[in-house]
């Protein structure tokens, strides 16, 4: 008998990513339970929210969810992927380079601040780093990603300088993509304590953190 068509017929090669030639109604099923857990982890924290929790903010029945995902750890593994993924993209995204970084920053500051993206959560993003103090397994991979973001980030850096007429060492690339990435957590966090704060306040401040960075 063949599988139903919402069935995967496979696990996906990593648990954030679907794999290629996945039914569409599975795919459609899979991410309804992300975004589920998403609210739910925003809510609750990963501990607290549960798979019950999980299977009636997504409408589906508990055994549903383990079709697609065999524990909670591997829903949490692939929100994280799912998150960061596009934070990262949001920042070194190779088919939007014309805008200054600037303005990449600020983009993703006010989808922080409005929750307009439930897929770019600085709320999610705290909780998963605080979760990543406590599962070494989580840890090395979310380290893993962050060093793939600083590298894509520091390349960004010693082109947006060198249209500025600076030349900056591979070296000097790199520690300044780690303190823009500093930058953005510290972005996430403020989205979150002060949800007042508007673009233009922030704008002129990061204009001048950014043009001593590419100097």
């Amino acid at each position: 008998m063949n599988a139903p068509a919402d069935t995967p017929q496979s696990a996906p090669a990593a648990p954030g990513v679907a794999r290629r030639g996945q039914p569409g109604r599975a795919l459609r099923q899979r991410q309804r339970i992300l975004d589920a857990a998403e609210r739910c982890f925003i809510d609750s924290g990963f501990h607290a929210a549960t798979m019950d929790h999980i299977a009636k903010t997504a409408d589906v029945s508990p055994g549903l969810i383990y079709r697609y995902f065999d524990s909670k750890s591997a829903i949490v593994r692939a929100i994280i992927e799912r998150h960061l993924e596009n934070e990262g993209c949001r920042l070194v995204d190779e088919h939007d380079q014309s805008q200054p970084l600037c303005e990449h920053l600020l983009d993703v500051f006010e989808c922080w601040r409005r929750g307009a993206d439930p897929k770019l959560s600085a709320a999610l993003l705290l909780e998963l780093t605080a979760e990543s103090t406590r599962n070494a397994e989580l840890a090395e991979f979310i380290r893993g990603h962050d060093r793939l973001v600083g590298k894509s980030l520091a390349a960004r850096v010693r082109r947006e300088a060198r249209s500025r007429g600076a030349r900056l060492t591979a070296a000097d690339a790199h520690g300044r993509a780690v303190i823009l990435q500093c930058l953005v957590e510290g972005l996430a966090s403020r989205a979150v304590r002060d949800p007042t704060l508007r673009r233009q306040t922030l704008r002129a401040a990061l204009e001048q953190v950014i043009a001593a960075l590419l100097r």
